[in-house]
């Protein structure tokens, strides 16, 4: 694998093309791009406050929805803020 050095300049242009395409695509087909709305394991752990084996236990019982792909799991972040909407709303059923 080899490295490739860019310098600030041209990382700033490569990222003002990417904004520009994403913006284009964004006209072209009339909504945002949703990859930022998907969360890994350790992102809905942190949010969650729960344990990997927690988090494999909603996955289990259907609690939390996810997609696979290859060995990873993803979550999307509504789905993630809902759960955490309903837990939030337990706690402050029982208090």
């Amino acid at each position: 694998m080899g490295y490739l050095i860019i310098t600030d300049q041209n990382w700033q242009k490569l990222r003002d093309e990417i904004l520009s395409l994403a913006d284009c695509c964004h006209k072209a087909f009339g909504e945002k791009c949703k990859h930022t709305d998907w969360l890994h394991n350790g992102d809905v752990c942190r949010l969650l406050n729960i344990s990997k084996r927690t988090l494999q236990h909603y996955r289990d019982t259907g609690v939390l929805p996810f997609t696979q792909i290859e060995h990873k799991c993803y979550y999307r972040r509504e789905d993630v803020e809902r759960l955490l909407q309903t837990k939030s709303e337990k706690t402050k059923n029982n208090k």
